[in-house]
C-alpha cells in the first residue's frame, strides 16, 4: 500500500484503540472519540523529572497562600469592587471564617501546567530531536540537564479545582504503547512512554480524606461510629468530559468499595428541594446520607453561580463539617494576581524557604508577570506606564490574562491591544494581568479526531503535573506529586482546550 493508505489504516486502528480505552466525550449524539495525539510527542527527560520534582513544593506554597489571610486580603482586595466571581468567593470565606470554621482539613487534587521555551541559544540537533518521534527514537535517553540548556521550563498556571483529565491520562499510556507497537517500535522504545497512576493516586487521596473525616466525626461526638464515608461530586448539568470524571470515580469504587458516591448538581442542592440538610453540628445530610467529602468538577467560573440561590448554595456547602475539595480558601488562592504576586522573589520568599536547594529552581520556572493597576503594591504606576506602551508596540510579547480559572479568557497577538484599551477605558486593569509569552518548540504529529488525522501536524506541548496534599491548618497529612499528562495544540492554535476541540491528549516520549 501506499504510505498514505497505510496511515489511514493505523490512523483507523488506532482510533478503534482509542474507542476502546474509553478515550471519548459526551456529544449531542452520544460518545466521540476525544482528540488524541496518533503517537507520543518527544519530550526531555531530565524535564519531566524537574517538573515532578517541584509538584509537592507547589503543593505547599498554595496551601500555605491559602491559609494566609493577611496575604490573600492585601492582593485580592483591589479586585472587590471590579469582579463581582471573586467578590462573592470572599464574601463566602468572611463569613465562614467569622462563623468559624468547624472543618479544618482540606484536599487539594491539583495540577501545574508548564510549557518547554525555546531560548535563543537552543541548537539545531536539540530541536532535530525534538521534532518527531521518527528523529527521537533514533538517540538514547539524554538524562543530562546541560544538554538541554537551550530550553526553559515555564509555569503556564496551577489548576486546584475540577482538575481534569486525571482518570484518562494514565489510558493515554496504553493508547500509545497499543500504537507504537503497531507500527513497529521495539519494546525498549515503547517503554520510553512513562508510566502514570494519577486516576489511582486521586482516588486514594479522596479515601484518604474520608478517612480523616470519620475519625474528625468520632472525636466531635466523643464515641465510635459506623459511619458510612459518602463523597458528593458537584457536577455540571451539561457535562461532556464525563468520561474522565466517571475514570477517577470508577477507580475510587473499586479501590474503596465502601465509599458511596452522591452525584449531584447546584440546583438539585438549593433550599426548596430539601434534599440538603446541615444539623446543629453543621455535618451535611444529602437525601438522607451523610457527605464526609465534597469534591467539585464545577463551580469556577461565574457562569455556574446564575443566581443568588446557586452562591447560597455554595455557602451552605462551604460552611458545612464536610471536607472539601477544594475549599474556598484554595480558589482565592488560584487566581492570577496571586499567581504574579508569587512569581516575585521576595513574595515566594514568604511562602518557601529561599535556602532551601528547590527555591531556586521554583523561581526559575515562573514567568514574568505583571498587574496592570500600582493597587496591588506588586509594581510602580510609572512601571505600569512603561509596561503598557511595551506591550502596544510589542504585542507578540505578551499574553493577556484575566486573574481567574477556567480557560478559553486569555488574548494574544493583536488582540490584546484592543483589549486592553477596552480594560483601561472601563477601569479594569486590577483584574488583569500580562504574562510573558512562550515559544515552545514544534514537533510533528498526527491528531486522532480532528479533521484528516492521516495528515502530519505541527503542534506545541504543555506538560501538566498531578497532585496531592492534605492538610490540617499547618500540618500537612499528605503531600504527593501524582502523575503527570501532556496536552498537544495546533502550533496555529493560542488556547487548548481539549473538550472545545482546541487541543487533544498526548502523553511524553522520553528523550
Amino acid at each position: 500500500m501506499a504510505n498514505m493508505e497505510v496511515m489511514r489504516e493505523v490512523c483507523s486502528i488506532a482510533e478503534e484503540f482509542a474507542h476502546s480505552s474509553g478515550l471519548l466525550k459526551k456529544s449531542a449524539n452520544g460518545p466521540v472519540t476525544l482528540p488524541v495525539s496518533l503517537l507520543p510527542s518527544p519530550f526531555p527527560a531530565s524535564m519531566l523529572h524537574l517538573a515532578a520534582s517541584l509538584q509537592q513544593d507547589i503543593n505547599i506554597l498554595y496551601h500555605r497562600v491559602s491559609m494566609d489571610h493577611q496575604f490573600l486580603e492585601s492582593t485580592l482586595k483591589p479586585t472587590f469592587a471590579l469582579d463581582e466571581y471573586i467578590y462573592q468567593l470572599w464574601n463566602i470565606y468572611a463569613r465562614v471564617k467569622n462563623e468559624g470554621v468547624v472543618q479544618p482539613i482540606v484536599l487539594g487534587l491539583n495540577r501545574s501546567d508548564y510549557m518547554l521555551h525555546v531560548s535563543p541559544e537552543i541548537k539545531e540537533d536539540q530541536l532535530h530531536r525534538l521534532e518527531s518521534i521518527k528523529n527521537a527514537a533514533k538517540f538514547e535517553v539524554c538524562e543530562d540537564k546541560a544538554f538541554w540548556s537551550g530550553l526553559w521550563l515555564r509555569q503556564v498556571e496551577v489548576n486546584m479545582i475540577a482538575t481534569s483529565f486525571c482518570g484518562l491520562s494514565p489510558r493515554m499510556i496504553s493508547q500509545h504503547r497499543q500504537v507504537l507497537a503497531l507500527m513497529g517500535f521495539t519494546p525498549e522504545q515503547q517503554k520510553r512512554v512513562p508510566e502514570c497512576d494519577s486516576t489511582n493516586r486521586f482516588a486514594d487521596a479522596m479515601a484518604r480524606a474520608t478517612d480523616l473525616y470519620a475519625e474528625h466525626v468520632r472525636d466531635l461526638l466523643h464515641q465510635s461510629t459506623d459511619l458510612v464515608p459518602c463523597i458528593l461530586v458537584i457536577v455540571s448539568q451539561r457535562e461532556t468530559n464525563i468520561y474522565d470524571q466517571r475514570a477517577l470515580l470508577g477507580a475510587l469504587l473499586i479501590r474503596h468499595p465502601r465509599i458511596r458516591i452522591l452525584i449531584r448538581t447546584f440546583d438539585d442542592l438549593v433550599p426548596n428541594t430539601k434534599r440538603m440538610v446541615i444539623n446543629e453540628q453543621r455535618r451535611l445530610f444529602v437525601d438522607g446520607q451523610e457527605i464526609s467529602l465534597i469534591y467539585y468538577r464545577h463551580g469556577y467560573i461565574p457562569e455556574h453561580f446564575p443566581s443568588d440561590e446557586i452562591w447560597e448554595v455554595k455557602y451552605q456547602l462551604e460552611r458545612s463539617r464536610a471536607i472539601k475539595c477544594p475549599c474556598v480558601q484554595y480558589l482565592l488562592a488560584n487566581t492570577k494576581l496571586i499567581q504574579a504576586a508569587l512569581s516575585q522573589p521576595t513574595q515566594l520568599a514568604r511562602f518557601i524557604d529561599p535556602n532551601c536547594e528547590n527555591f531556586p529552581l521554583l523561581l526559575s520556572t515562573f514567568a514574568r508577570q505583571y498587574p496592570l493597576s500600582d493597587a496591588f503594591g506588586l509594581i510602580s504606576a510609572g512601571d505600569v506606564d512603561q509596561l503598557l506602551e511595551e506591550c502596544r508596540s510589542n504585542p507578540g510579547r505578551f499574553v493577556l490574562k484575566p486573574q481567574r480559572e477556567g480557560g478559553g479568557n486569555n488574548y494574544f497577538g493583536s488582540e490584546i491591544v484592543e483589549q486592553l484599551e477596552h480594560v483601561l477605558k472601563n477601569g479594569l486593569g486590577a483584574t488583569y494581568v500580562l504574562m510573558e509569552r512562550f515559544y515552545p518548540y514544534i514537533v510533528k504529529n498526527h491528531v486522532l479526531g480532528w479533521e484528516n488525522p492521516d495528515i502530519e501536524r505541527r503542534v506545541v506541548l504543555e506538560l501538566g503535573v498531578f497532585g496531592t496534599i492534605i492538610a490540617r491548618a499547618d500540618q500537612i497529612i499528605l503531600n504527593e506529586e501524582a502523575g503527570h499528562l501532556l496536552r498537544t495544540k495546533s502550533a496555529d492554535s493560542n488556547e487548548g482546550g481539549i473538550v472545545a476541540g482546541f487541543g487533544c491528549l498526548d502523553s511524553p516520549f522520553a528523550v
